[in-house]
C-alpha cells in the first residue's frame, strides 16, 4: 500500500504541478475575455436553459439540460466541498477561500468554452445515445487540420489521465470518506459499505446515461438542497463570527498570514495555489470529465449546453464550497 500511495503521489505531482494550475488560469481569462464575459450569459441565459424554456423533444440527445447539469454536480459537489476546503486553509491560509472565488468565477467560462467544444464535435449517429467529450474535440479538429494522428494520442492520453483521476478522486476518496465516516458512527465494517455502494451504483450505471441523469436529476438537487441548509444553521449559530471571517479572508489573500497555530501555509502565493487547486479541482473546470455527461444532453445548440455548465463553478465553488 505504501508503493501503491508512493506511485499516486507520483503521478498527482505531475498532474497537479504548478505550472499546469497557472495554465489554466490564463486559458480561463483568456476564454473570459474571448466570451464576452460568458458568466453573466450562464447566470441569465443558462438559468433559462436549465428551466426547461427551450426545450425541444425533436432534438437529439437522451437527458434533458437540468438532467446534464445535475449528472455533471453529482461528481463535483460533495467532493472536497467539505474537507477539501479546510485542508486548503490548512495548508494555504483563510487567503485560499478568496483565490477559491476568483478561480470559481474564472473556471465558468473555462466550464462553458469546454462543453460547447464538446458538443460542437459530439457523436450523434445514434440520437438516443450521443456521446462526447475532449477526446472527440481533440480527435476531429486536429483532423481538420491534417493533424488527426496526433489528435489521436492526445486523445488516449486523456482518456487515460481522466481514468486515474475518477479511480484515485472520484471514487477511491469518496468511498473511503463514506466508508470511514460509517464505520465511526455504526462500527460497519469498511468494506460492507464499499459493497452496498458498489452494487447501488452498478444499478444506475448499468442503465445507462438515461438513468444516471433521472437518478442525479433526482438525487442532487435534494442533495445540495440539504447541504446548504444544515451549513446555513451552523452559520445561524455562528452569526457574529461571520464580518471578521471575511475580513480575515480578504486581508490574508494579498498578504502573509499568521503561519502558526491553525495555519500551515503564511505566504500570499501559497493561498493562491491552494485556493486556486480546491477550486479547479472541486469544480472540475478544465479537466474534462464534464463535457463528457453534457454531451448527452438534449439540444441541437451547443453553446446553449455551455451556458448551462458554466452554472457548475458557480453552483459548487461560489456558493456551497463558500458556505
Amino acid at each position: 500500500m505504501d508503493r501503491f500511495n508512493d506511485i499516486l503521489e507520483l503521478v498527482n505531482g505531475f498532474i497537479w504541478t504548478d505550472w499546469m494550475l497557472y495554465i489554466l488560469l490564463a486559458t480561463g481569462v483568456l476564454f473570459t475575455i474571448w466570451s464576452g464575459f460568458c458568466q453573466y450569459r450562464a447566470l441569465t441565459h443558462g438559468v433559462a436553459v436549465t428551466s426547461g424554456k427551450y426545450d425541444n423533444p425533436d432534438d437529439p440527445g437522451a437527458i434533458s439540460h437540468f438532467q446534464a447539469l445535475s449528472a455533471a454536480l453529482s461528481a463535483t459537489v460533495g467532493l472536497g466541498n467539505i474537507g477539501g476546503v479546510a485542508i486548503a486553509i490548512a495548508l494555504g491560509g483563510p487567503g485560499a477561500v478568496f483565490w477559491m472565488w476568483v478561480i470559481g468565477i474564472v473556471g465558468m467560462a473555462l466550464k462553458s468554452t469546454e462543453v460547447t467544444q464538446s458538443m460542437l464535435f459530439r457523436n450523434t449517429e445514434d440520437p438516443e445515445n450521443p456521446h462526447g467529450g475532449p477526446m472527440f474535440v481533440v480527435a476531429e479538429g486536429m483532423k481538420q487540420w491534417g493533424l488527426g494522428g496526433i489528435g489521436q494520442i492526445i486523445g488516449v492520453l486523456f482518456c487515460l489521465t481522466l481514468l486515474i483521476s475518477a479511480v484515485t478522486g472520484g471514487n477511491m476518496f469518496q468511498a473511503w470518506n463514506v466508508g470511514d465516516i460509517t464505520r465511526e458512527a455504526t462500527n460497519l465494517p469498511g468494506w460492507a459499505t464499499g459493497l452496498t455502494l458498489a452494487v447501488i451504483v452498478a444499478f444506475v450505471t448499468i442503465g445507462g446515461i438515461k438513468r444516471i441523469g433521472s437518478v442525479a436529476g433526482a438525487l442532487v438537487p435534494f442533495m445540495c438542497i440539504l447541504y446548504v441548509v444544515i451549513a446555513l444553521v451552523v452559520l445561524a449559530f455562528n452569526l457574529p463570527e461571520i464580518p471578521g471571517v471575511f475580513s480575515t479572508i480578504f486581508s490574508s489573500a494579498f498578504s502573509p498570514s499568521e503561519a502558526s497555530g491553525a495555519f500551515i501555509g503564511g505566504a500570499a502565493g501559497t493561498a493562491f495555489l491552494w485556493g486556486m487547486k480546491r477550486a479547479l479541482f472541486s469544480s472540475e473546470s478544465g479537466q474534462g470529465s464534464s463535457p463528457i455527461a453534457h454531451s448527452a444532453a438534449q439540444t441541437k445548440e451547443p453553446v446553449s449546453e455551455g451556458v448551462v455548465a458554466g452554472l457548475e463553478p458557480f453552483i459548487d465553488t461560489i456558493i456551497v464550497c463558500s458556505i
